[in-house]
Order: C-alpha cells, then structure tokens, then sequence
C-alpha cells in the first residue's frame, strides 16, 4: 500500500546499504546528537534482539528509503511466566517521510500483521523520556495507530570506569566466567529474572550461541559468590564491532565545554565527551541480577567490572535499571551521566485488556538486546 509518495512494505535483502545509510542519517537531537548506526552489516545487531524479525521500509517513488521500523520477538518472563513478546524498534524517518502520518499508519499495520499464534497481544518499546515530539505523536491516540501505553521508566547511568579497589569484611568474591559455568549463570539468570518484569529468559545455549550472544565471551561474566554460592552476576558486553553510537553534534554551549570536560571529566566523574563523527567508546553492563537485591553485591560487580572497563579503555559501561529498582540507588553512587527512557506496551484493541492486566513488577528487560 502507499502513502502519498512513500510506499510502505517489508524490507528485502538489497535494501540492507540504504538501511544502514538511514541510520547514520537520522541521529537523535539534542544536546548530544547522537546516531545509532549498524556497521559493518545491519542484520549483525538483528541476530542479539530476538530469534525471529520483520523489518519495513518506506520508499519513496525514487526508490530512497525514507523510514524504517523493525520487530523482533524474543521469549521473556510477563507476570513470572515464559512468554512470547515483540519489540519494536528502529522507528526512523527522513525527508518526506517525517510528515507522512499515513506511512506511519500502514507502518504500523505492516508490523501488527507480522504477529503469529502464540505471541502476546502486544509489544514493547522505548522511546527517550525526553523526546517530546515523539511521545506527543505515539501517544496522541490518533485514528488507526496503536495505543502506546506507558509501562514504566528506565533509567540508563552511563557509568566512568575505574581502576579497580579492594574491599574488605563482605565475605565477597567476584570470579570471571568460563564455558563450564554457563548452565549455573542462566540458571542464576531465570531465577531472579522471574521477579522482573520482561526479563529475557536465557539458556546456557543462548548465552553461548555466536548469533543471540554477538561478541559476548563467558569471560564477559562477573560472578559474585559467597561461600562458594553465587549471589550475584553481571556481563560486560562490547557491542561496537555490529553497533555503534556516533557522536554527530553538540548545542553550543556545551561544544564549547567539552573540551574542558574532556580534561576534567575523570576527577568529576563524568563520562568522557567524543569528537563529532567519533563513536561512544562504550559497553553494556547485561544480564546484571543480584540474589536478595542485596547492595553488597551489586557493589563488588561494580567494582570489578567497571575495572574491567577500564581496563579496555572504554568511556563508559551502560547500566538500566527501572526507577524504582532497589538497587538504582546502590549504582547512581558510582560517577555517571543518567538518560531516561520510557517503555511502552503498544497494542490495538485486541491487546488492551492483556496490556491493562500487567502485573506492577519491576521492569527489568535486557537493554543490551533491544
């Protein structure tokens, strides 16, 4: 079907260049313009967000791609249960397409069709809290979209890694990972991420797969025990050889800074601010769960695996919790930048009572795959 000039329709394999080039072109405004590109091949970053995708483009009648969407369904934890949910991402537009509320419209509809049996009656995703135009649009309730309804915030602390320090008298070691331990780590993983809403529901096959867990090594693994029982786990994930995060403008007031901050960033404890065209030289902190939501813990992966950062001369390691996660507090102590999100169940009328129905546990899905 067409809108206007743009037509919308499920993207196909030659379509991956113009992809990718969509990307580097629709950077996210605001004092940091920032693009989230795919290099060196968009449908790397695909393989970590779910086992099966449905990507639709908008061309235009001379063939250039001027928006894009993508869902991608993945197995997570709703109300404690195992559950089949999609995620929508990628919302990009350009040019026409900005202004064409009709392609959005069939968008939609493009990505409501690709839902099979046995998949939730809605799905999720974000949009930055303080995107204002965008959430004004989604949650319009205009004619024929989806209703966006809010779910919760999360909030992303880009922390500053640090040389390492040792603490004494919490009865605490923190090991890294090895092939043998990744039964015993998803195990750990599934049984604190019953507790969270949308947790991702993982398997030592999973964890170990080239494909679901792109650049992701056991040894990525900190593994926090206490007399020999593992209490606690996070990951340091570096996506950057699939995904990136380009710099592409600062407001100007704060490009005249960012030199200073360059130099006085690491005795303020914020993260170091790149040149324009630069990429973030950042990580994820994945696949973070804590028995107890003990803050002992959390402390000890902390201090190893933002040493663990440091030591790969990254800038910053990514960690999202919700807002109201026990331990959010427990992580802002550490020097950080904070951005937040809000995450939305987006559905139509058949997924209204299902989205309604939604237990309040605290959100916890996996940033790192989204």
């Amino acid at each position: 079907m067409s809108a206007g000039e743009i037509t919308m329709e499920p993207a196909v394999p030659a379509d991956e260049p113009a992809i990718r080039r969509l990307l580097r072109e629709t950077p996210f405004e605001g004092a940091i313009s920032l693009s989230l590109e795919r290099e060196p091949d968009f449908r790397l970053a695909a393989s970590i967000e779910g086992d099966r995708h449905r990507v639709v483009v908008g061309r235009a009648e001379d063939g250039r791609l001027v928006g894009l969407a993508a869902r991608s369904v993945r197995t997570a934890f709703v109300d404690g249960v195992p559950a089949r949910v999609g995620y929508l991402g990628l919302l990009r537009a350009a040019g026409a397409g900005r202004a064409s509320i009709r392609s959005m419209r069939e968008g939609f509809a493009l990505l409501a069709a690709d839902r099979r049996p046995g998949e939730l009656p809605f799905d999720l995703t974000s949009v930055v809290a303080d995107n204002l135009p965008a959430r004004r649009l989604l949650e319009a309730g205009l004619p024929d979209f989806p209703t966006y309804r809010p779910l919760g915030e999360l909030v992303t602390l880009a922390l500053v890694p640090r040389p390492g320090r040792r603490r004494k008298g919490s009865g605490l070691e923190v090991e890294r990972g090895e092939p043998g331990r990744l039964d015993e780590i998803a195990s750990f993983l599934r049984t604190e991420g019953v507790r969270r809403q949308f947790a991702g529901v993982v398997t030592a096959a999973s964890l170990s797969s080239p494909e679901r867990s792109r650049g992701l090594a056991p040894s990525d693994f900190h593994l926090a025990t206490r007399e020999g029982r593992l209490v606690g786990c996070a990951a340091v994930w570096d996506q950057r050889t699939f995904k990136q995060a380009v710099i592409r403008g600062y407001a100007p007031a704060l490009a005249a800074v960012r030199p200073l901050l360059g130099w006085l960033g690491p005795r303020l404890g914020v993260p170091r601010l790149p040149p324009v065209g630069e990429p973030v030289a950042a990580a994820f902190l994945a696949f973070v769960a804590v028995a107890g939501d003990d803050p002992a813990v959390l402390d000890a992966l902390l201090d190893s695996t933002l040493a663990d950062a440091h030591g790969r001369g990254l800038d910053q390691l990514l960690l999202a919790l919700a807002a109201d996660h026990p331990l959010l507090r427990v992580a802002r102590r550490r020097g950080h930048r904070p951005y937040r999100s809000i995450l939305y169940a987006v559905h139509g009328p058949d997924g209204a009572a299902a989205a309604a129905a939604l237990e309040g546990r605290c959100l916890g899905p996996e940033v790192a795959t989204l």
